[in-house]
């Protein structure tokens, strides 16, 4: 090759290089959205009354794939590519706005749009969204500024912003191709939904996999353009039996990851359903408990994430919650967390001791992988266009550091640490975790908390403690002090699980460490196998509803 050739041959790489940046920052979908929202910003105006100061525009772009079998049979299946605007208006300013107020704007999911780009139709979407939007906060910020000014506020709650301004960010990644096959993935549910046929006591089952890739455009006022991927894989297998005296029992097993390359192989994932239903049959053969209980209880695999998800996640305690202008005191509103409108009392606990001084937990949101493994909670930037970071505190040794939080400030947690994202199970934008890291100070070999589980049993007078396997499932055992022998029992339940007092007084935790993702938002929790507690109380399920036998016999 002569010198020219080489010249052009490199210009002709260069040039693609650059075009290539090019087109990937000039996203046509962003570009759209950038176009209508700026020339909305400029022209939105009713008499009287200001343009709005942000506009925020998300379109998110989804793939959808619905596969279920029973028994070896398909008997469903879904497709489906759609695309929804979820549109974010705000008039006043950062200090005073539409924001915070009681019964006040949801952002959920708007009007459809186009699936073809650089069409007329995802602009008309967004005008005709934004022009709702518009006249609803004006309404909005009119009821609420008249109901402030009939209030008495301190000074800190004059000065706190009603939403938060922050440096605009340009992140533009590129979808990620998922290539369904429908042939592997129906021969899988086959083969897993078939292994039921081996189990005659169990009435009922199911097998799912449903498969979500969405790509999530977004561009604000503000100047921020991200576009970011997000996939979901789920199966669950779903089984059902019922006892002999007719207490209904069902389980469900919920396998979640990001990636295909992370989903189960089907030998696994039939050893896991065959799991499923042999401690389903166990349950239904088991006795019922016969009295309540308090006193040392060890928890062990997944009852030990679903214990702190219940505890500081799903009652909300972690996630920070503004105080809402409430428009009639003699209603109670809740926000887009489904927390009081009086936000989190919680708050109030800030660098006081919670739990244990052995326990902290760390949100590791803005790391992708740990000790090697993909996170499933990891993403780059939040629905806010906050950055997460790679490593926040929230308790630390027992003490509250932090709460998760979104650009809504409260009056201890005024700056977003990145954890507003769409919920797809509610269809809004909400705070979520991500990546959650729990650590225990006080590490002990199995067989070493087993031993101190029936040493603080036997110090207690207690002729057995209980072994806690599943919270869901209630594969709770009863072990007795004097042999060490297990005794499955039925129609039991961990009580109170929302409230703390049992976390302050932890006798110990496994040295290993296990891993779990759970939930359409797909947050991942990093935990301790087991641990040990010096206090949990277990009673009987109340009003367990008792069937009559079947008459016919179930067929073959």
């Amino acid at each position: 090759m002569n010198t020219t050739k080489k010249y052009i041959l490199l210009i002709i790489v260069l040039f693609g290089g650059l075009y290539g940046v090019f087109a990937q920052n000039e996203n046509p979908v962003i570009a759209a959205i950038q176009k209508e929202v700026d020339r909305n910003k400029a022209n939105l105006k009713e008499e009287g009354m200001e343009s709005p100061f942000f506009i925020s525009y998300t379109v998110l772009d989804m793939y959808t794939y619905y596969l279920s079998a029973s028994l070896g049979s398909i008997d469903n299946y879904n497709e489906n590519h759609l695309r929804r605007g979820v549109p974010r208006l705000l008039v006043g300013d950062y200090l005073r706005n539409n924001l915070k107020l009681s019964g006040g704007q949801n952002y959920y999911y708007r009007s459809a749009i186009s699936l073809y780009e650089n069409t007329p139709g995802i602009a008309l979407a967004i005008w005709n969204d934004l022009d709702r939007e518009y006249k609803t906060a004006i309404e909005q910020y009119k009821a609420k500024m008249a109901v402030i000014q009939q209030q008495t506020q301190t000074e800190e709650e004059k000065n706190l912003p009603d939403y938060e301004q922050v440096k605009p960010v340009n992140i533009i990644l590129q979808p990620v191709p998922v290539n369904f096959d429908k042939a592997y993935w129906e021969n899988y549910l086959r083969k897993a939904s078939e292994v039921a046929k081996q189990y005659p006591d169990i009435l009922s089952s199911n097998v799912s996999f449903h498969l979500r890739n969405v790509m999530s455009y977004t561009y604000n006022t503000e100047g921020s353009r991200y576009a970011v991927p997000v996939t979901f894989y789920q199966l669950i297998f779903t089984a059902n039996t019922r006892a002999n005296d007719g207490q209904e029992l069902s389980h469900s097993l919920y396998t979640e990851n990001a990636t295909f390359e992370q989903m189960p192989d089907i030998d696994t994932y039939i050893k896991d359903c065959k799991t499923l239903m042999d401690n389903l049959l166990k349950l239904k053969n088991a006795p019922v408990i016969d009295e309540a209980y308090s006193g040392p209880v060890l928890f062990e695999g997944n009852a030990v994430e679903r214990l702190f998800r219940q505890a500081f996640f799903y009652s909300n305690k972690l996630y920070a919650a503004p105080k809402l202008v409430q428009q009639n005191t003699n209603n109670y509103y809740y926000n887009d967390n489904n927390a009081p409108t009086q936000g989190n009392d919680f708050e109030l606990m800030l660098n006081k001791k919670v739990v244990s001084r052995s326990l902290t937990i760390k949100s590791i949101t803005g790391q992708e992988f740990y000790n090697g493994q993909r996170l499933n909670g990891y993403y780059p930037v939040d629905a806010e266009g906050v950055v997460p970071d790679k490593e926040l505190t929230l308790i630390d040794n027992g003490i509250l550091r932090n709460l998760l939080n979104g650009r809504t400030p409260t009056q201890k947690f005024q700056h977003s640490n990145g954890h507003v994202r769409f919920d797809f199970s509610n269809s809004g934008f909400r705070v979520i975790p991500g990546n959650i890291l729990i650590t225990c100070n006080q590490k002990y070999s199995d067989e070493e908390l087993r031993k101190k589980l029936l040493e603080a049993a036997k110090e207690e007078d207690l002729e057995y403690a209980y072994i806690v396997r599943d919270i869901f499932l209630n594969l709770i055992y009863k072990v007795y002090v004097a042999d060490g022998r297990e005794e499955l029992v039925r129609g039991a339940e961990v009580s109170d699980l929302g409230n703390l007092k049992a976390f302050k007084r932890i006798l110990g935790a496994s040295a290993k460490e296990q891993m779990y993702s759970f939930d359409a938002t797909q947050a991942t929790v990093i935990y301790p196998a087991a641990m040990l507690f010096e206090e949990i109380d277990i009673n009987r399920i109340p009003n367990i509803d008792f069937k009559k036998p079947y008459i016919v016999p179930k067929p073959k």
